[in-house]
């Protein structure tokens, strides 16, 4: 699958949800690449950006 079609499907898997919400989908490309799309529905940014924020927190202080 190429970049355009994985993010195709995350905004389609978002979007039946039916439910406003963001998602962050980050795959594996090749052995040493990685690659993220993203998809908002019907979700204010600043409360996405706070949501992220916190996730991104979280997540570096298990991790690091």
């Amino acid at each position: 699958m190429d970049d355009k079609e994985i993010q195709q499907k995350v905004e389609a898997f978002l979007k039946s949800l039916d439910q406003p919400g963001f998602i962050i989908f980050g795959y594996k490309k090749e052995s040493d690449t990685f690659q993220i799309v993203s998809s908002f529905n019907q979700m204010p940014k600043i409360a996405a950006v706070k949501g992220l924020s916190k996730v991104m927190n979280d997540f570096v202080q298990r991790e690091l």
